[in-house]
């Protein structure tokens, strides 16, 4: 079955410029992860991680939450931190 999984937040914007570094850099070679900014509400980040297992999505929810984890250099431009960073996985709908 077809997944994704949206990752979404608002940066802090005072942190934007380190926040765009730090994700450009995560994000360079994967090709796997498209990465958009919402054209109505500047600072709001949306990745979507692409043809993506189930084991994939529940790893993600449960690193995010950990006190150590490789979301720490996004969460840290997160008001809120890491329980601002919202995870949900979606499965594509079979059609007829």
């Amino acid at each position: 079955m077809e997944r994704i999984i949206f990752v979404e937040y608002r940066i802090d914007p005072a942190k934007r410029d380190i926040y765009i570094k730090k994700a450009a850099k995560q994000l360079a070679n994967r090709q796997d992860i498209l990465w958009y900014e919402g054209t109505d509400q500047p600072n709001v980040f949306v990745e979507q991680w692409l043809n993506t297992t189930v084991e994939q999505y529940e790893a993600m929810k449960r690193i995010r939450l950990e006190e150590h984890s490789e979301w720490d250099e996004i969460t840290d431009c997160i008001p809120g931190g890491r329980t601002k960073l919202h995870i949900w996985e979606f499965a594509r709908v079979p059609q007829e």
